[in-house]
């Protein structure tokens, strides 16, 4: 998904050059991500993925898959200020979800997920498989049986 993004981008670009940059401001929306936004961060064997979720009231109403190199994220945010209307809207409310490839297998356990003043962190360690342990191949000798 994340390739997707990075050739449309490219493509918008090379765009501009030929349209010029006004040529894009009907368009701004379709690039905009539909969920809510996400950073990763690596070091070693861990990763911690931030995801951005101002209007969660409760925390409960948020659900986190992790599968292997995916981590989903669903849910619902609001801000209601009652006699106001809205007149800007930068940052959607409303269902969310959001899928995002992560750079590398993750394990199922341990996975720490908090939620603090609008932020959701997730804890994530890389899976090692230990059953790819080293074997040695046999080599078979082709000329040991001929004289």
């Amino acid at each position: 998904m994340g390739d997707y993004w990075s050739q449309m981008y490219d493509w918008k670009n090379k765009m501009n050059k030929f349209m010029g940059d006004d040529f894009w401001t009907d368009f701004q929306d379709m690039f905009v991500s539909n969920g809510p936004l996400v950073n990763l961060y690596e070091s070693g064997n861990e990763l911690i993925c931030t995801v951005y979720l101002p209007g969660v009231s409760n925390i409960e109403d948020v659900d986190v898959y992790i599968h292997y190199r995916t981590l989903k994220v669903k849910g619902q945010t609001k801000m209601v200020l009652k006699g106001y209307r809205n007149v800007q809207e930068e940052y959607k409310h409303g269902p969310f979800e959001r899928i995002v490839e992560l750079p590398f297998p993750v394990r199922e356990k341990p996975i720490d997920a908090t939620y603090k003043r609008g932020i959701l962190m997730v804890h994530l360690h890389r899976l090692i498989d230990s059953k790819e342990d080293k074997k040695r191949l046999k080599i078979k000798d082709a000329e040991a049986g001929e004289e």
